[in-house]
């Protein structure tokens, strides 16, 4: 579960960035948001596959931190559709109207709050294990 977590925050880290990027009409944010999606799609897959038997509640602890990582790559999903797209029609039209931009800042929020109570239930496993405690800024 940790090398989800620190695959994870790779994933994240670069996101903001590549949006400003795309937003100025730099190709190189888009190519970053199909990276960061695909990381996230890849850390989603792997935590849906996690073996948590020897966790405390680790079922739920997976439970939790899939419906983090799900909102999180349909927020990714959502801002690579909106790149695309406004990369292809020469960068017009204003940012913040755009339906997959908002989408995208809607399921963030989600993915947000899905972080905070991972986090909370993570820290548990991490003190006990010896492992980081991932901050939900971080996942």
């Amino acid at each position: 579960m940790n090398d989800v977590l620190a695959s994870s925050n790779a994933s994240h880290s670069g996101l903001t960035d590549a949006i400003v990027a795309t937003s100025q009409c730099r190709r190189s944010g888009l190519d970053r948001i199909v990276d960061i999606t695909a990381g996230r799609r890849d850390q989603l897959a792997a935590a849906r596959a996690l073996a948590v038997d020897a966790l405390p509640d680790g079922a739920a602890l997976r439970k939790s931190l899939v419906a983090a990582l799900d909102a999180s790559f349909d927020a990714d999903a959502a801002f690579l559709s909106w790149a695309r797209r406004h990369l292809a029609g020469d960068c017009s039209g204003p940012v913040a109207e755009d339906r997959d931009y908002r989408r995208g800042l809607a399921r963030s929020e989600d993915a947000r709050k899905a972080k905070a109570r991972f986090a909370d239930a993570w820290r548990t496993v991490a003190k006990r294990y010896d492992l980081p405690a991932w901050r939900p800024d971080q996942i």
